[in-house]
Formats: structure tokens, sequence, C-alpha cells
């Protein structure tokens, strides 16, 4: 918005500055003009002047002539003024700057100073005659035939002053009509400046901010839609991890009655579930800012993968009394490399569709992992009921809810399997129901011996976790894998074991006390300019975070909870480098 400003701001400055610079124009011109025709009319005057004067001149010599006082002061001086005035003003009408004629156009220069006229020259001579008559008056010497040659003189003198003040008046229209095509082209230019101002920077900026404001009216909806689809995400996401937690609290309390083994497998898998159903939330956070989602591939046993979503429908189909018929392939047992998360989610959002609009009848789920001959792995998961079908569901149900459970829909779901490489088909299911098939392809892992470099020695590793249940749990997973912990509450006093002793791998959470994992991570590589291995473990899943912990010089994540095949993996991949090195 701030940059939107920024630029109408300019383009109203540039169009006012424009708009300035063309008025300023228009106005010195004007006065230039103006000051020309000025200088105009004083020249159409002075030359008229000088018909006016030597006529004058002629009357007050004979005036003189006759009287019968000849000499007197009055008639000297204004004959003299008038002498004096006539050549003042043809001076001014010779008038020369830079050698050139200020006042005379090229006809002019012409009719003043060549012949036949030679005006210039014509009035000198008249002067020079009348001041030689005025001298001969005062001493009483003046005779008439000078006097009618003063006459004669002055008479033709008159005609060709009036040629000259014609022509003067031409140099004066001739100025007077270029100062109409000014002003006619300064109006047109102001026009045109006009018109372009209002196409290319007054229009573009309505257009702008009318796109802008539609913009921001369309963010605004899309806010309020995001807002509201939070909302009910977050009850949904509420209501359906009850679903798995009443499994986890129904089952400990009947283990607690009867200790049966089979009770807490229940439990094992609705915490699983749990967990999926966590990473589905992440999921929706990244697909509300319009990224990618990263995939997770990890190593097991598609099988067990399956029976998360199997122990939470199957008392939900008894509830209902429908027929729940699950027929697991030998393929499932194998190791494979996939996303077994996603794998599970989609399972068993398939699974909870069917369970939604299936009301009596049976579910069907035919799951196997195949080898073909070129020995890729697919999963093959066929998932039919008999509900009301494809059509009668669809009519039920906009596309954002052809799932129930999360409601991520049928776009996250067709994503996922798109970014797995795989496929999901919907049809029709005999006589009645839908039938879903989804293919995934996987990589076949060939098991090897677990590790025993780990085992035989004791490896001392530092785990830096505040929350005490959490780190009795991954301290009881690290001794599982013959590893020896010592547990710190913050990175402070992680810090002050590892200047006490070495370690060959230090956990790390991130959000503690006093020292968070961020700024231990950064002290361990800077201050202490230890390389041990650092291995994040929390629950902060942003993209932010993760990054973030990578710059400071951490090795690798793994986000809570954290699983014992998942952490052996990572700690595997960390320390047996390191020593496998020192006992060779």
């Amino acid at each position: 918005m701030l940059k939107v400003l920024k630029t109408f701001r300019f383009r109203y400055i540039l169009a006012i500055s424009i708009m300035m610079i063309v008025i300023t124009t228009a106005m010195a011109t004007m006065q230039v003009l103006l000051s020309q025709q000025a200088a105009s009319a004083r020249v159409i005057n002075t030359a008229g002047m000088q018909r006016m004067l030597s006529q004058k001149a002629a009357l007050l010599l004979g005036a003189e002539y006759i009287r019968e006082h000849p000499g007197t002061f009055d008639e000297q001086q204004m004959l003299r003024d008038t002498l004096s005035t006539m050549a003042e003003n043809q001076a001014f009408l010779l008038q020369q700057s830079e050698q050139r004629y200020v006042h005379l156009s090229a006809d002019l220069q012409t009719f003043y100073f060549q012949q036949p006229v030679a005006l210039a020259r014509r009035v000198d001579q008249f002067i020079v005659l009348v001041e030689s008559a005025h001298k001969q008056a005062l001493l009483g010497q003046l005779k008439v035939e000078r006097l009618i040659q003063v006459q004669t003189r002055a008479s033709e003198l008159l005609v060709y002053l009036d040629q000259a003040v014609t022509l003067h008046e031409l140099v004066a229209t001739d100025k007077v009509k270029k100062l109409q095509n000014v002003e006619l082209f300064i109006w047109v230019f102001g026009l045109l400046i006009l018109i372009l101002e209002a196409r290319w920077i007054f229009y573009p900026m309505e257009q702008s901010i009318q796109n802008k404001i539609a913009h921001l009216q369309k963010l605004r909806l899309e806010a309020n839609r995001l807002k509201r689809s939070k909302s009910e995400f977050l009850a949904r996401a509420s209501h359906e991890m009850r679903t798995p937690l009443q499994a986890i609290m129904g089952y400990l309390t009947l283990f607690k009655e009867s200790a049966k083994a089979a009770h807490l497998e229940v439990v094992e898998h609705a915490a699983k579930q749990l967990n999926i159903l966590l990473s589905s939330i992440d999921d929706y956070n990244v697909l509300s800012e319009h990224k990618d989602i990263k995939l997770e591939s990890k190593v097991a046993c598609l099988c067990e993968t399956i029976s998360h979503s199997v122990a939470i429908y199957k008392p939900l189909l008894q509830q209902k009394s429908v027929l729940f018929n699950i027929d697991l392939g030998e393929g499932l047992s194998n190791a494979v490399a996939c996303d077994h998360n996603r794998t599970a989610w989609l399972v068993g959002q398939i699974l909870d569709n069917a369970v939604k609009y299936t009301e009596y009848g049976e579910v069907s789920l035919e799951a196997d992992c195949i080898v073909t001959k070129s020995g890729e792995g697919i999963f093959r998961c066929i998932i039919s009921d008999t509900g009301p079908g494809i059509a009668q569901s669809q009519a039920k149900i906009d596309e954002e809810e052809n799932f129930q459970g999360m409601q991520l829909g049928l776009t996250r779901a067709q994503l996922i399997v798109t970014m797995l490489g795989g496929k999901i088909d919907f049809s029709d299911n005999v006589p009645h129901g839908t039938q879903v098939l989804l293919e995934l392809p996987v990589d076949i892992v060939k098991q090897s011996p677990p590790s025993s470099i780990i085992k035989r020695r004791e490896v001392p590793v530092l785990l830096v976790e505040d929350n005490l249940l959490n780190a009795r749990v991954v301290v009881t997973l690290l001794e599982k894998l013959g590893l020896s912990v010592v547990h710190v509450v913050n990175g402070q006093e992680a810090l002050s074991e590892l200047k006490k002793q070495d370690f060959s791998l230090v956990l790390m959470d991130l959000n503690m006390p006093i020292m968070d994992g961020f700024t231990a991570i950064k002290m361990i590589r800077h201050n202490l300019g230890l390389e041990v291995p650092i291995l994040v473990l929390t629950a902060n899943t942003s993209e932010q975070a993760v990054s973030r912990v990578y710059e400071l010089g951490a090795n690798t994540h793994l986000f809570k909870p954290v699983d014992l095949q998942a952490l052996q993996e990572k700690v595997e991949i960390l320390i047996i480098p390191s020593v496998a090195s020192s006992i060779l």
C-alpha cells in the first residue's frame, strides 16, 4: 500500500509540475509578445508623430514669417522643440542592436535607406532645411521662396511618412497574427497536455485505485472466508481429535481393569492416529499459505501404517452395526520407504467417508503391496461401502467436504496423491455404494541386521529438554539404543555440560526458559566452536523455525512426538560414522 501511495504521489506531482511548466511558459511567452506589441505601438505612434511634427515645423516657420515682430522667444522655442523631437524620433526609429535595426523590417529598411524614397535622408534634410530657414527668419532674411520650398518639402515628406506609418502598421499586424498563432498554439498545447495527463496519469491512477480497492475488497472477503474457515476447521479438529483421544482414554480404562495387552495396542494405534491428525493440521497451514507440502519419507511396514486407521474406525462401525471386512495382503509386511503418515491419512479419510455414509450393510478394505516385474512397489488399497453412492453423497456435500474428519477435502487428497506419484479413483459399487481405488508408489527396502556398533559401547549424548515428561520418554528411547544420556533443562546448562565433557550427540529442544534452543545452538557453534552433531527435537512445525535452526548450525530435526524407529534412524546417521571411525 505504501508503494502504491508513493506511485500516486509521484504521478500527481508530475502532473502538477507539467501544468506549472506549461502555465509559466505560456505566461512568459505572452509577456514577451505583449512587450513586443507595446514596442510596436510606440513605434507606430512615433512614426505617426513624425507626420504631425513635419507639418507643425512648416506652420511655425510660416507663422514666424508673417509675424510683425519676428524672433519672439515662444515661437523660437516651440520650433526648436519640434525639430529636436523630430530628430529624437528619427533616432528611435533607426535604433540598432547588434548591427541590426530594432524597429525596422526588411521593407522598412529599404524604404528608409534606399532610393527612390530614402526616407531617413529626407527627414534629415528637412530638419536641416527648417533650421536654416529659421535662422534666416531670426535675422529677418527669410524670403518667400525659401518658405515655399519648406512647405513643398513638408508636403512631400508627409506622403512618405504616411507610407512609413502604413509599413509600420503592417509589421505590427504581422506581430499580432503571430501573437494569435502563439496563443492558439499554447491553448492547443495546454489541451493536449491535459488530455495526455488524463490518459497517461489520472486515468491510470483511477484504474490503479479501482484495482487496489477491488483487490482490498477481495482480500477482505478472502480474510473473512479464511477466518470462518479456520474457525470451522478448529472446531472440526477439536471434534476429530476426540475420536482417537476417546479411544486412548477408553482402552486405558479397560487396560486398568483387565491388563490385556490388546487394549494397549489399540491405545498405541489411537495415539499414532492422533499424530496423523496433527500432521493434517500442519498441511492445512501450509496450503493456507499457498505453499508446497514437504513429503517425509521413512522406512516402515505398511501393515502397521494401515492398522492405525483400521483400529480407529473398527469400533465406530461396530456401534453402527455395520460389517467391517478387512483383507490385508502379505506384501504389507515388507518394509517400504514412503510418506507413511500421509498414506495413513489418505486411507483414514476414505474410511471416514465410508463410515459417514454407510448406515447399513458393510464396509470393505482390501490392501496389499505389489512388486512389479521391474522391482517397483505399489501400495494398492480398495475401500468399498454400501452407502448411497457417489451421486447422492456428492449432492449432500460441497467440494470442500468430500471427506469427513478434518475436511481438508478432496482437493488436498488429490494434491497429496499427485505429490506421492499415485492415483485415486472413485466409482460406483455394485449393487450400490461407492468404491475408491488408491494406488501409491513405494520403495521396497531390503532389511539389514540392526547395527550393533552403538550397543557395544556406551556413547554419551546430551538431552536439552525442559519438559520433564517429554525428557523421561526420550531418555528411555535413547537408553534402548544403548546410549548414555545426560539431561539438562535449558541451553545455559547445556553449554556448561559441553564445557565439562565431550558428547557424541546433542538433542536440543527449542522453546525453553533462561536460554532457548536457538541461542544455545548459536553459542555451541560460534562461542564454543564445537562441531558435535545437533538433533533438534521440537513441537514447533513452522517453516521459519526449521529454516532458522539449520542456518544456526543444526544437523537435522524431528518433530514431537518422537517414535523409536524415527529416532534410531536419525541417531544412526549422526553417531555411527564417528563411532565407527573411533573403533577402527
